[in-house]
């Protein structure tokens, strides 16, 4: 079934669909293809051409025959048909008909069981003429009979033997094996990622004539580190670096390895897929300025005073933006843990704070003055046609493309960053000389920000000039996100490779809709990033898992990864006006409160729909009523999950993926209903013979399995201060 909204395509969830199979009724009027609707069989989707129906709201329901799966499945049929004459008179006949199917995969859904039929059938015909039944109806008044009687006589027997083929898992069907009962939308590719808006949560973001909007911002740098560095056979790893076994040994810039995170996936058989994670990283340095900073609150070594009241964040915009129809309910991600080497510090306590994530309406007004800024939009024909604010000059014309222009020279003046000043405007630009005038600070570190007075130059992660100065990993990626020169052209390339970072302009109109939202109606999630809070059940964490890793220098060291799932609807404060989650159009991170730098290594960062909904509506008429959380757990993920590892249930076995060119364990997958909060004294759950009481219990978690509970686990947590686990089968 597929429930759409009142658009005028409707998906049929099927492809290469057959000719004439498609059956469109509205109001249950049987509607006319090609008059009140076409049908691309190819695609599979129904477009309603009579207007009507959709101005009137009828509910249209389409049905149809899918031949998608048909290519793909074995079926065998053979029979044989037999008939033997007596005589001419009499004849007996037969037939015997056999259809087998073999299952595309051992686990098959209600409706799509393979066959194993057998159907016989016998018939006979018997005919023979008789004068004498012709001389008795001769007999009958008004009748007169002269020719033989003919009597006929045909009968026929047929008996459908159904079976079930064999191949499949303890011959059952499932009404739902939960594959892909969880979808992730991935939002870990960094350059997705921008330098984020003034968070409302800090004062200074309600300054829009000044340039006091960025005076907390901090230094954030997002990037998945380049395998040059990190890739044994890699030509092109620096010489230092290369020989530098302790740096590649670093838990927070060597390679992440997929059975690391995953060690129940056979990576190798992934068509075209490698055996390393693409890690986000997010560095935060709470003491450095970050971009367009012009605070003067320094100390002379040029480092941010207060660094936890400072921030660096980042945002980007969402393509799907109504959770509610997607049925996005969780954030979830696999963090590494950021404290391996700072636990045994005396000053522990400095290196943690807060991660804070908002999902709504965010403000693109990166640099606080209420017009939009686009590089783009910059002229290179001297023509000035630009007005100014306090933090630079803003493009005057309308917005048309989002695109460089492509004459002689052009691109040095328009990939200037978002304050639209060169590094020589802005030296003498009043925002950017106040600043270097009035900043106490040593002559060196003068003489660095007179060379770049809004701190927005970007710098590749390669260069001769890193490699001269011995530049470690961490260092080379701290400018990889700043604005001002990262698109480069050919005439300006000093190296003898590409060192552009992206080819399209910095804009300020990050979802690209030709205008500024300048909104700040968010939902709110907070996570702590502290030592003492990375526990399960507490801060959404809900899983930890334990590696041990082989390092480049011989050592092996463990390491924890940290699951974190964060239930959308349970956030920590609502910003603006914001009632629900049918228009998120972006999402920001933002770090505050760090003490020390840090590094975030995230193994996954996923928005997660699923397949299943809560159903909130009450099934009895009584007022106890507790709160059901869904989510899904597997084996590749929560085979070691605490207090419950999730394991295959009995007679299950993981199966082939026949959409693989190569064979490919399908990922198995089970429900997770957590079930809290229950309000009745008598709750009892049953399982087959088995009833437990819930009067003393305060969690109860319930792994559910296909269509039948075959696979139950359950953990309490009791009101004491110990922790009980209790498997149960």
């Amino acid at each position: 079934q597929f429930k759409g909204t009142s658009a005028n395509v409707i998906s049929l969830g099927a492809y290469n669909v057959p000719q004439g199979s498609v059956r469109v009724t509205a109001g249950g009027v049987l509607l006319t293809e090609g008059t009140d609707y076409t049908v691309d069989y190819s695609a599979g989707e129904v477009t309603i051409l009579n207007q009507s129906i959709i101005d009137a709201g009828t509910n249209v329901n389409v049905s149809l025959e899918s031949n998608t799966e048909y290519g793909m499945q074995r079926k065998r049929m053979f029979g044989i048909n037999w008939e033997y004459d007596f005589s001419k008179d009499f004849q007996i006949g037969g037939t015997l008909q056999h259809l087998s199917e073999q299952a595309l995969t051992s686990k098959v859904t209600m409706g799509s069981e393979p066959l194993k039929n057998t159907l016989w059938g016998v018939h006979l015909n018997w005919k023979t003429e008789s004068q004498w039944l012709t001389n008795i109806l001769d007999r009958l008044p008004l009748l007169h009979c002269t020719e033989p009687s003919k009597i006929s006589f045909t009968g026929e027997f047929a008996q459908l033997i159904a079976g079930t083929a064999g191949g499949t898992q303890d011959n059952a069907s499932y009404i739902d094996d939960f594959e892909s009962a969880k979808n992730g939308i991935s939002v870990i590719d960094p350059k997705s990622w921008v330098i984020s808006s003034t968070p409302s949560n800090f004062p200074e973001h309600a300054d829009k004539t000044g340039v006091t909007s960025s005076y907390n911002r901090a230094l954030l740098a997002w990037y998945t580190i380049d395998p040059l560095f990190t890739n044994r056979s890699s030509s092109l790893t620096p010489a230092h670096i290369k020989s530098d076994l302790d740096q590649l040994s670093n838990h927070y810039v060597r390679q992440v390895y997929v059975n690391e995170l995953y060690p129940n996936r056979d990576q190798s058989t992934y068509n075209g897929a490698t055996n390393t994670l693409p890690v986000l990283d997010l560095a935060y340095y709470p003491s450095e300025r970050g971009p367009y900073n012009l605070s003067t609150t320094v100390t002379q070594k040029g480092e941010l005073t207060s660094p936890d009241t400072r921030w660096g964040g980042m945002m980007r915009k969402l393509d799907t933006n109504d959770f509610e129809q997607a049925n996005v309910e969780y954030i979830e991600f696999w963090l590494l843990d950021p404290f391996i080497y700072s636990q045994a510090s005396s000053e522990a306590s400095k290196f943690g704070g807060d991660l804070y994530i908002n999902l709504g309406e965010i403000s693109e007004d990166i640099l606080r003055d209420g017009k939009k800024f686009y590089e783009s939009g910059m002229p290179v024909d001297g023509s000035g046609s630009f007005t100014q604010t306090q933090w630079g000059k803003i493009p005057k014309q309308a917005t048309q493309t989002y695109a460089f222009a492509t004459t002689s020279g052009s691109r040095a003046k328009q990939d200037v960053g978002l304050d639209g000043l060169t590094d020589d405007e802005e030296k003498t630009f009043a925002a950017y000389s106040d600043f270097l005038n009035t900043v106490n600070v040593t002559d060196s570190v003068k003489q660095v920000w007179q060379q770049d007075p809004a701190n927005d130059n970007y710098h590749y992660f390669r260069g001769g000039d890193f490699d001269e100065r011995r530049t470690s990993i961490l260092e080379r990626y701290k400018r990889i996100n700043m604005p001002q020169g990262n698109s480069p052209d050919s005439d300006q390339q000093s190296e003898g490779y590409d060192t552009s970072y992206k080819t399209y302009p910095d804009v300020e109109d990050i979802n690209q809709d030709y205008t500024l939202n300048e909104y700040e109606r968010y939902f709110e999630y907070k996570v702590s990033i502290r030592p003492e809070d990375l526990k399960i059940g507490q801060n959404h964490v809900t899983d930890i898992r334990e590696a041990v890793v082989a390092l480049r220098n011989g050592a092996r060291e463990t390491v924890k990864w940290y699951q974190f799932r964060i239930p959308l609807l349970q956030y920590d404060r609502k910003e603006g006006t914001i009632s629900d989650f049918t228009s998120i159009r972006f999402m920001r991170m933002f770090l505050t409160k760090f003490e020390r730098p840090i590094v975030l290594r995230f193994g996954s960062l996923d928005l997660v729909r699923g397949e299943w909904r809560v159903y909130s509506e009450p099934l009895t008429g009584t007022s106890n009523t507790g709160t059901l959380e869904v989510s899904a757990v597997n084996i590749e993920e929560n085979n070691d999950k605490r207090p419950v590892n999730y394991v295959l249930p009995p007679g299950i076995s993981r199966v082939t993926d026949p959409s693989q060119p190569q064979l490919v364990e399908a990922n198995e997958q089970a429900m997770a209903m957590l079930v809290k909060n229950l309000s009745n004294g008598e709750s009892k759950a049953v399982y087959r013979n088995t009833t437990l009481d819930l009067r003393h219990y305060k969690h109860i978690q319930m792994f559910v399995h296909a269509n039948t509970l075959i696979d139950l686990s359950v953990w309490v947590a009791t009101t004491r201060t110990t922790t009980t686990s209790t498997r149960y089968r």
